[in-house]
């Protein structure tokens, strides 16, 4: 597609429904992208977000250039300022703080994100991966609809070359701004605009549109991988965060591989080493060793039970406080779980009995009255099934003293169900669910 009236009217039936959200940041691609937008006849449902990264001394200069775009335009405009954690690099920390803000404003206003991204930076982003050694996930790049926390991602550049943006902007007369970071090859990116790709080029005809072609056979690819875990991860009985073990010799190694990639990215962690995925795999070996674990970056996985669980790792963080829960007033805070009077996915049932209550963790001598014996809280917790991490967090409910209530357990002895009031434990740190 050459034509730029012909593309517009490409957007204009492409288009996700409702608001859109465009990542402004004020270089020819996404100032161009505002302006196809509003041809298209988006500006009713178009907003503009502008990121100031604030890596520059001039950083001020950028955002004020983007608000008088998106007020030449008409369209709301946003701005929000990040600090970059460069630890792991500047490109890969400047991304994740951007991401960081844009997707809970597109989630706050209901919104597709919108980027700018084109068929060159498609290519390099796949010579990158390449390089970092990525699995065919990763070598499939970016994709023109993708879905991130919940936020719909939309690329609609995705499959044109940046010398057509440049031709449209020069012919449509644009003003933008030209980042001088982007000079700098010391970052990795832009050694391979300013350096590889132009050799490539030199060699290999359409190397950018040959190179995205590869992204696309991989996307396709990382598609049937995936139809292969969905499939093996509902014949193992897989739920939410929680993979069973029991049947999983049954699979390939390979398949095996394919399911655990899958089943983190699917719950959100980050990608495990090859070495880190050699341990997750051993656990398979570990018998019921309640303090087998598997740890990476803010990522863990425990086993209990023949079964692997994964949170972040502050999820299986013990909470061995006391907190006051007045009668008629709301329940106290508690780390990784919040209270909620209806039954949800991963609930746990306490019963509330009536009068001012004191919350406190599980001690070693924590018990419970009930069928005419004091019960260990902890016995009881472990013949339900309850993990061991979940029992160093879960509060104890005690009146004058006496535990008069424990969480999935029940009331003690004495206490009237009638005259409590129901309540459930959810969690916000989910290492469980189903």
């Amino acid at each position: 597609m050459n034509d730029l009236a012909g593309f517009c009217r490409e957007l204009a039936e492409q288009a996700p429904e409702g608001p859109l959200l465009l990542a402004l940041s004020g270089g020819l691609d996404s100032s161009l992208l505002l302006h196809l937008m509003i041809r298209a006849g988006f500006g009713p449902r178009l907003s503009v977000v502008h990121v100031d990264h604030q890596l520059q001394a001039d950083s001020h200069q950028w955002s004020r250039f983007c608000q008088s775009l998106a007020e030449n335009h008409g369209v709301p405009f946003f701005i929000r300022q990040v600090r970059v954690d460069s630890s792991e690099g500047l490109e890969a920390g400047a991304r994740e703080a951007r991401y960081g803000v844009l997707l809970p404003l597109a989630t706050e206003l209901g919104a597709t994100l919108v980027t700018a991204h084109h068929r060159s930076d498609q290519a390099e982003t796949l010579l990158l991966r390449l390089l970092r050694g990525a699995g065919v996930q990763g070598l499939s790049a970016m994709r023109a609809l993708t879905l991130r926390d919940g936020v719909v991602i939309w690329r609609p550049l995705l499959s044109l070359d940046r010398h057509l943006l440049k031709r449209w902007a020069d012919d449509e007369q644009l003003r933008w701004l030209d980042d001088p970071s982007n000079q700098d090859l010391g970052l990795r990116r832009n050694l391979l605009r300013h350096r590889v790709m132009p050799q490539l080029r030199q060699q290999w005809q359409g190397a950018d549109a040959t190179l995205a072609r590869a992204a696309d056979h991989m996307a396709e690819a990382a598609g049937l991988l995936e139809e292969i875990a969905l499939s093996d991860a509902a014949s193992l009985g897989v739920s939410g965060r929680k993979l069973p073990l029991s049947e999983l010799h049954r699979l390939s190694p390979s398949r095996q591989r394919n399911l655990f990639r899958w089943w983190l990215q699917a719950n959100g962690a980050t990608a495990p080493s090859q070495a880190v995925l050699a341990e997750l795999l051993a656990m398979q070996q570990a018998a019921d060793d309640s303090q087998a674990r598997v740890e990476w970056g803010c990522w863990g996985v425990r086993l209990y039970r023949g079964a692997l669980y994964l949170s972040e790792r502050n999820g299986f963080a013990p909470w061995s406080g006391t907190a006051l829960w007045q009668d008629g007033n709301a329940p106290p805070a508690l780390p990784n779980w919040r209270w909620s009077r209806t039954d949800e996915e991963g609930a746990v049932p306490v019963l509330r009995p009536a009068g001012d209550l004191v919350l406190k963790g599980l001690g070693g001598a924590s018990k419970i009255q009930r069928n005419g014996m004091h019960q260990q809280v902890k016995e009881l917790w472990r013949a339900a099934g309850v993990p061991p991490w979940h029992r160093k967090q879960w509060p104890l409910l005690y009146r004058d003293n006496d535990l008069v209530s424990v969480p999935q357990v029940g009331l003690a002895e004495g206490e009237d169900a009638r005259a409590c009031e129901q309540w459930y434990l959810i969690p916000e740190i989910n290492a469980e669910r189903g």
